[in-house]
Parts: C-alpha cells; sequence; structure tokens
C-alpha cells in the first residue's frame, strides 16, 4: 500500500524500495498477486521486474500492457504506421509510464524531448500545446510521437528498422551505418549496430510489436516482414498458451 501511494504521487525511487522491501517477504503466489495489483493501478513496470521464471515470462498481458490503445489506433491511423509498433515504442521506452522522464529529459509515453516536441507540435498544428509540460499529457505525447515516427519513416524511405534505429540513436550515428553498409540485408544492419543499446533496442522494438499485434489483432504479420514495413501479408493467427495461476491450495 505504500509502494503504491508513493507511485500515484510520482516518488518512483521511493515507491520501488517500499516494493522491493515488500517483495522479499512474499512467496511466488503473493508476489504474482502484488504484480496483478500495480498493473491494475497503472504502474505497469513491477511486471517486467518482479516477474520471474519461464512460467511467468509467458504472462504475456501482465508483461506486455496495452493502456492508451484508442489514442494508439488514432495517430496510427493519421499517421499511416502501423499501431503495434507504437505500442511497442512505448513498451520499449516508458512501459506505459505517462510520468516517465530519462536522464536525458526525455519525457512522457514515447519519450519526447522537449525540442523535438516543439518542432513536431508546430509541423503538425498541434492545438493546445503548451511546451514541455504537455508531454506528460498521454494524448499529446502519442500524437507527437507518431508524427515524429512518420517523419523518420519519410526521412529513411519507409524502412522501420532504420526509423527505430534513428529513435533511439538519433540522425548522425544512423546516416554512418547507412552509408558504411548501404547493401546489407536489414537483420544483418541490424545485428552490425556499432551501438549496443540501439543494436538491441531495434530488436527488442520489432519483437514486442509482433506480441502488440497479437494484443491488438489476434494474429500477426511476422518479423521478417515486420522489418521492411509489410504488415498486410503472411499474418499468422497463433494463442499464446496460458500459465495456470498459482493458489496456495495449488502449491
Amino acid at each position: 500500500m505504500r509502494a503504491l501511494e508513493l507511485f500515484k504521487i510520482e516518488r518512483p525511487l521511493w515507491a520501488a524500495r517500499e516494493w522491493a522491501d515488500a517483495l522479499s517477504r512474499f512467496d511466488d503466489t503473493q508476489r504474482r498477486l502484488a504484480v496483478e495489483v500495480a498493473s491494475d493501478n497503472g504502474w505497469f513496470d513491477r511486471a517486467v521486474f518482479a516477474l520471474k521464471g519461464p512460467q511467468e515470462q509467458r504472462l504475456y498481458k501482465l508483461r506486455f500492457p496495452l493502456h492508451h490503445d484508442d489514442s494508439i489506433r488514432r495517430e496510427a491511423a493519421r499517421n499511416a504506421l502501423d499501431p503495434a509498433w507504437i505500442a511497442a515504442e512505448i513498451r520499449a521506452e516508458s512501459i506505459f509510464n505517462p510520468s516517465a522522464r530519462s536522464p536525458a529529459n526525455a519525457m512522457g509515453l514515447m519519450q519526447v524531448l522537449p525540442a523535438t516536441g516543439a518542432s513536431v507540435a508546430k509541423r503538425i498544428g498541434l492545438s493546445g500545446y503548451g511546451g514541455a509540460a504537455s508531454l506528460y499529457d498521454p494524448d499529446t505525447n502519442i500524437a507527437i510521437g507518431s508524427a515524429y515516427l512518420r517523419q523518420l519513416m519519410d526521412k529513411y524511405n519507409g524502412q522501420p528498422y532504420v526509423t527505430i534505429a534513428a529513435y533511439n540513436a538519433g540522425p548522425t550515428p544512423t546516416a554512418r551505418w547507412q552509408s558504411q553498409r548501404p547493401d546489407f540485408d536489414p537483420d544483418f544492419w541490424i545485428e552490425t549496430i556499432s551501438y549496443k543499446e540501439t543494436r538491441e533496442y531495434v530488436a527488442r522494438v520489432l519483437a514486442f510489436s509482433v506480441i502488440y499485434d497479437w494484443r491488438l489483432n489476434g494474429d500477426a504479420a511476422t518479423l521478417s516482414e515486420r522489418m521492411v514495413g509489410k504488415i498486410d501479408t503472411r499474418r499468422k493467427p497463433f494463442t499464446c498458451p496460458s500459465v495456470p495461476v498459482v493458489t496456495s491450495g495449488s502449491r
């Protein structure tokens, strides 16, 4: 209870300490229930940090929350983007925490820098944009982040894997990687990105987008198709196996 209240008043470090202290005394059932309670209260990253082992890693709906999906779908349609990609970016950037702020001052769900936010808001004529603080508003952040993804997609000839790299690392290193390996296949290009953080980020967002495709639509485009921006072909239905909830009577 203390951890949740601290989270609600935006004291994340204090909240995490209270959470860790409580979980140190919990058994597996209590820990899993605590994750569900946290997720119900909008504290989604607890599933990422507290679920353990292969069985709990299959609790996809906890590990891959889906929030603000109306805004995601709307901005995806407005910018001709895959909504699963936008959701995957949010999961990678903030784990759906609208109050997230990075050491580099990236803000909100899609971790938009204030300068980028101001530039994109002006370009798309976003009414009501009131400066950097507006980036903590989920609708505003998703609108700006999605429009920025569209801007990058246009810059990089509609190639999602290059766009994702640029979203993370910026245009200068991305231009260098393009010039160094202009004819590489997408998967080799990704695996030879010289920044470890960006290399893993691109792979992570692409993988997340498959899961969010399933969460949004019940099926998913293959990863090889997603890398090059094809989402309307070779879609595969699948069912993620459910994991039985552990109860005190069945342990």
